[in-house]
């Protein structure tokens, strides 16, 4: 059918719709109807519409009538306008232009080239949008020709232009398409890793599953919300072989981000949407890497794990789902000049994002790293296009592609791919953000690739964190643990040097893949590359190669001489005059077992685990090693690193190492340059840590007070929210910073860190102390299970014994049964929780009291013959209780009922009190309190209050005096308000011992008591008071120092 043919029929058709629909969604519904069928007549690519499609405006949410490509469509109810301009008609307008003005902020296309169309079926009105206004045309009948117009549009622009928001809602993993694939893909993982023979799919899972553990293994709680969410969206049950889950999401999210980066290279070699050729073909010429060979790419593919599937017996399940897929993206507009650099470079990013669920994300420390931000850090980090840059935990490749964005602004259009990639560099252990990255940088740059001029993408798949080791022959030296076995790979470091070591290894896979004998494989190589090098180093060469060989003669191989050779290429990466990222979030004891204890050695090498003995680096952060390993080498003398690390770092005591800033045994220093502090602004999503930017100069020792800066909006953030920015400069118009300075606890440069202006620094000078403390402060009970240890009474069954009852929804753990029980009274204690805790204020819990079967440090072994009720009902629950953590770990031997952090401190007459966590640090004292069943009895608290045990009520209230005054209190919330407030607070305070006869001491004693007996808030007045006898003593305390 012509297009004028189609015209009429379409603008009769629409008449008769017009006129008998009934609503806007009825006519909205004929018309589309109408439209897809002539579209189809006439071979105009028709794109379904999405009925209201959500667009983000803010933080609230725009829905669009309809919108195909460019095309944006804003209905009205039939006839509506009456044939003339008005309300009803400008109201239809302003909706347009949102909506085309946040439908180019998605596609990334120029706003000018949207055709707006407000339509009510017998009238029309097209518009275009130009810089800040749009351009309407006067209202018009709808007519032949205004059809013919409407069909050109969806001709010319009737596809919508690639972007991860279309790509997840078309064809993302919980799609139909993914709905389907995902699944098949299990069932032939699953298939293969249970069976005995070795197929591709069993060997790249197995070895995936070991070389990537660290991507694999995560938080079993994270992973099975993920799995009961994906056992509705597919109906499928994944919790038998979650890891085979994981490996099925990441190839088909691999699949779609091949596809995408070979459909938006320009001149492809071939077309993989070209449905005159077999989609076996198609998918066997994408895997083979050949179209991005073709366009200028030699490694796009190199560490791939993922291209399992076209080998699988399986692959004809497959196809049905892979060929829709492939039809579905013809319907997408590849052309990648439409859009800006801004979205253009989010793209791979952004499917990343949207395509791997948060929660794995979010196990592996990996958080989306805004534009903006990258930007802004670079910017502070001082970092210019002539330089070096190098990311060693590079994700997605946000640094990257941002330095490679200020090359193509401030470089001429003639440069090359090569120079606008020379001296940037990127490392990730995950082979699928290494695969995004590479796809984001091709498409980013794809107007400057050459098929006469091979480059290699500069990120590289291996571990920044254990790089290759150079031994003292000048070989580097790396194990590889296999399923059948570990071996010691060894090259010399002139052969991985070498501009002919990646062409070596790639042929060297190729001949081990041929069955070539040993001998051959050798021959051919010596004859082909490196005929400069020593002789003696093909003697090392060829050990490494008899070792593939021996896992190829095994049926194991296929995948070693490429990751062999990027695990050692990225030991090549020469050290950079600037290194910046965002390393991993993720505390040491969520880290997989076996990739923990693989890195140990090296952790404790680079000297960057606490020193404390309960701590030992167990909840310190991966990222501050990944930044002490960055600094030793992958910075250069004199260079700067800067790293978006949590704020935790500079407070924790298991980062005590970090501080201490001195890498390897002080064989390699750094100092800390500077701080910005993002706690109000969130730039990170579902991240309860607050993010810092830390810069480090290497080689040099840092100068205290360390400038320390504090971002906040000038305008009020919005509660919940995560901030959007356009660019650097958007950010800092709209935020200010609070310029403040940082310095350690005195006593050592490991100590938690001390964030003020600079005249609050004079102060805490006095309040913390150097000298060894007159207090030490304890942890409330930890019981690990406190459905099992807190209980209700129920009544007082005789005079000793109590009727009790516990609560298994109390606490995280699953599982625990309620019982009612009786029980003797000797061990239940009235219970101080921290939301019971105010200043100068204590009130144990109203519904629940704490058993605790002990006076000492481990459980009264004499138990069953002292207290047999108690006894009897502790037993009931031995199982769960001799598989807590703190048991296991710190009373394994002892009475399976014993409750940790427990001494004859917790039965103090009097204890000094305070909450581990809370927005303002806040003291009180508590001794016994009375019950209706118990009597006066001392209160015990639980792990959450930590405490100074005393034994009289006037140093009691000494010391929470003393606390409390403002002068202190502040100061301990400048190294604690974000983090929890445990034994630090004695250990690090300047708190002289009671003396009841000392005046300022007495003063604070009784000023202590009066509050509390009072019950009400001190007076600003008494706070003052505080102040005076808190400086008091203090001043006595220096001057007494001084002398002696």
């Amino acid at each position: 059918m012509r297009l004028t043919e189609a015209a009429d029929l379409l603008a009769s058709s629409v008449a008769r719709v017009t006129a008998a629909a009934a609503n806007e969604a009825q006519l909205r519904h004929e018309i589309e109807l109408r439209l897809e069928q002539i579209c189809g007549d006439t071979r105009i690519p028709w794109t379904a519409f999405q009925l209201e499609r959500p667009l983000r405006s803010g933080t609230a949410m725009r829905f669009a009538d309809v919108a195909h490509g460019a095309l944006i469509i804003e209905y009205e109810p039939p006839n509506s306008f009456r044939s003339s301009e008005g309300a009803k008609l400008n109201h239809a307008r302003a909706q347009a232009e949102e909506y085309g003005r946040l439908i180019a902020i998605e596609e990334g296309r120029d706003p000018s080239e949207y055709v707006l169309l407000a339509w009510d079926g017998a009238s029309t009105s097209f518009g275009a949008l130009a810089g800040d206004h749009a351009k309407w045309e006067p209202l018009t009948p709808f007519s032949r020709g205004v059809a013919e117009r409407l069909l050109r549009a969806l001709e010319q622009n009737g596809r919508p232009l690639v972007h991860p928001q279309l790509l997840q809602a078309w064809i993302g993993p919980d799609s139909e398409y993914g709905a389907k694939l995902v699944p098949l893909m299990f069932e032939a993982i699953c298939e293969a890793n249970s069976a005995h023979d070795t197929t591709k799919t069993k060997l790249l899972f197995t070895e995936w599953k070991r070389l990537f553990s660290q991507v694999v293994g995560f938080q079993p709680t994270a992973m099975r919300r993920l799995l009961e969410r994906q056992k509705i969206a597919h109906s499928h049950n994944y919790g038998a072989e979650p890891a085979a889950y994981l490996f099925a999401l990441n190839t088909y999210i691999a699949v779609i981000a091949k596809l995408v980066a070979a459909c938006a290279l320009p001149n492809a070699a071939q077309n993989v949407l070209d449905n005159s050729v077999s989609v076996h073909d198609r998918l066997q010429t994408l895997e083979s890497g050949y179209l991005f060979e073709s366009a200028g790419i030699s490694n796009m593919l190199d560490g791939d794990f993922f291209s399992w599937y076209v080998d699988d017996p399986k692959l004809d399940f497959f196809i049905a789902s892979l060929e829709s897929i492939l039809n579905k993206l013809s319907f997408v507009d590849f052309q990648i000049t439409k859009k800006s650099p801004q979205t253009t470079r989010d793209l791979f990013k952004g499917i990343y994002e949207r395509f791997i669920p948060r929660e794995v994300r979010h196990a592996l420390g990996e958080f989306y790293t805004p534009d903006w931000l990258a930007e802004h850090g670079m910017n502070q980090l001082g970092w210019t296009e002539e330089h070096p840059l190098t990311d060693p935990t590079c994700g997605t490749g946000t640094f990257l592609l941002e330095a490679l964005r200020r090359r193509m602004v401030a470089w001429p259009p003639s440069a090359t791919a090569r120079q606008l990639l020379s001296g940037l560099h990127g490392i990730d252990l995950n082979p699928l953000a290494v695969l995004a990255a590479k796809a984001s940088i091709v498409v980013f740059i794809s107007a400057s690739l050459s098929a006469s001029d091979q480059i290699r993408i500069p990120i590289h798949l291996a571990d920044a964190i254990d790089p290759p080791q150079e031994d003292l022959f000048g070989n580097y030296s790396h194990v590889l643990s296999t399923a059948i076995g570990s071996k010691e790979y060894r090259l010399p470091v002139a052969v991985v040097r070498h501009p002919d070591f990646q062409q070596l290894m790639a042929r060297a896979r190729l001949l081990i893949d041929a069955d070539v004998p040993l001998p051959s494989i050798m021959n051919a190589l010596r004859g082909a590359f490196m005929r400069d090098i020593e002789p003696d180093l093909w003697d090392v060469v060829e050990q490494t190669v008899a070792n593939f060989v021996w896992l190829h003669e095994r049926g194991w191989n296929g995948i070693w001489c490429t990751i062999l050779a990027e695990r050692f290429a990225a030991a090549t990466i020469p050290p950079s005059t600037f290194v910046c990222g965002n390393p991993p979030w993720v505390r040491w004891s969520t880290l997989p077992k076996e990739y923990a204890k693989a890195i140990q050695p090296r952790c404790k090498q680079l000297g960057v685990f606490s020193g404390d003995k309960w701590v030992g680096g167990i909840e310190a952060d991966v990222s501050t090693v990944v930044t002490f390993s960055a600094v030793e080498r992958y910075l250069a003398p004199g260079g700067l690193l800067g790293f978006f690390l949590p704020g935790s770092v500079f407070t924790t005591e298991s980062s005590a190492g970090f501080r201490q800033l001195q890498i390897a045994g002080g064989r390699v220093t750094a100092a800390a340059v500077r701080v910005e502090d993002f706690e109000q602004i969130r730039p990170f999503d579902g991240v309860t840590n607050h993010a810092t930017f830390l810069i480090l100069e290497r080689d040099s020792q840092t100068t205290f007070p360390v400038p320390y800066s504090t971002w906040k909006l000038t305008s009020r953030p919005t509660a919940g929210s995560v901030e959007r920015f356009a660019n650097a400069a958007a950010f800092v118009a709209q935020a200010s910073a609070t310029e403040q300075v940082a310095a350690p606890v005195p006593g050592g440069q490991g100590r938690p860190w001390l964030v003020g202006v600079s005249s609050e620094q004079s102060t805490f000078s006095r309040v913390f102390a150097k000298r060894e403390h007159a207090y030490i402060a304890r942890k409330g009970v930890t019981t690990d299970r406190n459905g099992v240890f807190w209980l209700e009474i129920l009544v007082q069954s005789s005079p000793g014994l109590l009727t009790v009852k516990n609560d298994p929804s109390i606490g995280k753990t699953r599982g625990i049964p309620q019982v009612t029980a009786r029980v003797e009274d000797e061990h239940v204690f009235p219970l101080l929780r921290g939301r019971g805790v105010r200043p100068f204020n204590a009130v144990p819990d109203e519904k629940f009291f704490v058993l605790v079967p002990q006076r000492g440090m481990h459980g009264d072994n004499a138990l069953p013959e002292t207290h047999p009720l108690t006894y009897r009902y502790l037993s009931q629950f031995e199982r769960e209780l001799v598989s807590r953590g703190s048991f296991r770990r710190f009373q394994a031997g002892q009475a399976y009922y014993s409750v940790w952090s427990t001494g004859a401190y917790t039965f103090a007459p009097f204890k000094v009190v305070w909450r581990e966590i809370g927005k303002e640090f806040a003291a009180a004292y508590i001794g016994t309190a009375p019950s209706k069943h118990l009597g006066d009895k001392v209160v015990v608290p639980d792990h959450k209050v930590y405490f100074i045990p005393v034994q009289t009520e006037g140093e009691a209230a000494y010391l929470t005096a003393y606390l409390n005054a403002p002068l202190v209190s502040r100061s301990i919330s400048a190294y604690g308000a974000q983090l929890s407030l445990g034994t630090s607070v004695a250990e690090y305070l300047n708190i002289p011992g009671y003396v009841p006869n000392n005046a300022n001491m007495a003063g604070l004693s009784e000023v202590g008591q009066l509050i509390t007996r009072r019950g009400t808030s001190a007076t600003q007045a008494e706070l003052h008071l505080l102040d005076e006898y808190v400086s008091a003593l203090l001043h006595s305390s220096a001057a007494n120092a001084t002398r002696s």
